[in-house]
């Protein structure tokens, strides 16, 4: 009866240091898993606010680019405006050079 208690005694031991172990296993793994946890959080929170400020800088770089853009249609028009004045009144001017220059141009012809 001794050998019997003593063997379910050594078993019962040797049960509970195994659980007692993988407790501490288990323990550690987890304390593993909540630092990744919380790397994974920080990398996350990184990865939001540079893509926070990406949208941000692409915005500004559009409206940017918008300004642009009209600023040089204004300015493209203005200078076309110009061109067309200038134009037309290069053909008046050519017709006064003409006729001051040689006023008998219908001879010529």
């Amino acid at each position: 009866m001794e050998t019997i208690i003593t063997v379910l005694s050594t078993i019962g031991v040797g049960a509970l240091s195994y659980a007692f172990a993988g407790v501490i296993w288990l323990s550690r793994r987890v304390n593993d898993l909540e630092l990744i946890r919380m790397e994974m959080d920080d990398i996350e929170t990184r990865c939001n606010k540079g893509l926070d400020m990406e949208i941000q800088d692409r915005e500004l770089s559009e409206k940017e680019l918008h300004t642009r853009l009209d600023q040089d249609a204004s300015s493209i028009d203005r200078r076309t405006d110009k061109l067309w004045e200038v134009w037309h009144n290069l053909d008046d001017k050519v017709k006064q050079l003409d006729t001051t220059i040689n006023p008998n141009m219908d001879k010529i012809k």
